[in-house]
């Protein structure tokens, strides 16, 4: 699943590259993705637009266009953008297609068709799109500072890295960045988040600062001006279980909770 760090990268990549072009073709190839409005609706209206830029909140990334309009994308488990000749062959699972003017397509796919497209025309509000408006602070928004954090945390009463989750209390992490922060704030991702400190809280919030942004500076070197998704391979304890920890060498414990797996250190964590 694409988090923050992602599509921080992808959306740089697609303002360097891809603003100001024009929509000469728009289609929709899986139309159980496109929540609002009517694929014929969608590929009516995007058709010679210009792309006027794209922005990220949490996990949903947008292409605002001109004339006004803006389609959210929410990625869920497996969507992914890809930039490719319009004659490459159309997958199964294509949410759309934009053939632009610079010869090339920008494609949505999604292999288990579990994203979310939505396309808002001119004055159209977000509270059209469910859940949008009730979601947090993005995770990297200098607005979010230490004390709005330890403000907002104190309202959930979970385990804590179901609250780092949680979309309604910051946007943009994922099981992924969950348990990268909690491994480099030093907190098990099982404790109630009432038995953690307010030493632990701060150190909570450094941490999610720090990884995120060494994440986003590391993929957008890897990438360059392509379109990759979860460039992984060098977080700390994620998807590393059974393997030795980075810090300590002890063996990265694999614990599942409900669909997914939480990696962490029985020894660093505490």
């Amino acid at each position: 699943m694409p988090e923050l760090p992602d599509l921080e990268v992808a959306k740089a990549v697609l303002n360097r590259t891809l603003t100001g072009r024009t929509i000469e073709e728009a289609e929709i190839g899986s139309p159980i993705l496109l929540r609002r409005p009517t694929a014929a609706t969608f590929t009516r209206e995007l058709q010679h637009r210009s792309l006027k830029m794209f922005t990220r909140y949490g996990k949903f990334l947008s292409i605002h266009f001109e004339p006004e309009a803006q389609l959210f994308i929410n990625f869920m488990l497996a969507g992914r953008l890809k930039l490719q000749a319009p004659s490459a062959p159309k997958q199964k699972k294509m949410g759309f297609r934009l053939q632009l003017d610079t010869g090339l397509d920008l494609r949505y796919h999604d292999a288990k068709n579990m994203g979310k497209l939505y396309l808002l025309l001119k004055d159209e509000p977000t509270s059209l799109i469910p859940n949008y408006k009730e979601q947090g602070p993005d995770a990297i928004d200098p607005l979010l500072t230490l004390e709005i954090f330890r403000q907002r945390i104190k309202k959930f009463s979970t385990f804590i890295k179901h609250v780092l989750m949680n979309q309604r209390f910051i946007a943009g992490l994922g099981n992924a960045y969950a348990d990268e922060v909690l491994f480099a704030a030093h907190i098990l991702p099982f404790r109630q988040r009432s038995t953690l400190t307010d030493t632990e809280i701060q150190a909570l919030y450094s941490a999610l600062q720090s990884v995120l942004q060494k994440a986003i500076t590391i993929i957008a070197a890897r990438v360059g001006d392509t379109l990759q998704f979860e460039v992984r391979d060098f977080l700390q304890v994620h998807g590393k279980g059974g393997e030795p920890c980075p810090v300590c060498g002890t063996t990265i414990s694999a614990v599942k909770s409900g669909v997914r797996v939480a990696n962490f250190c029985r020894t660093c964590q505490i």
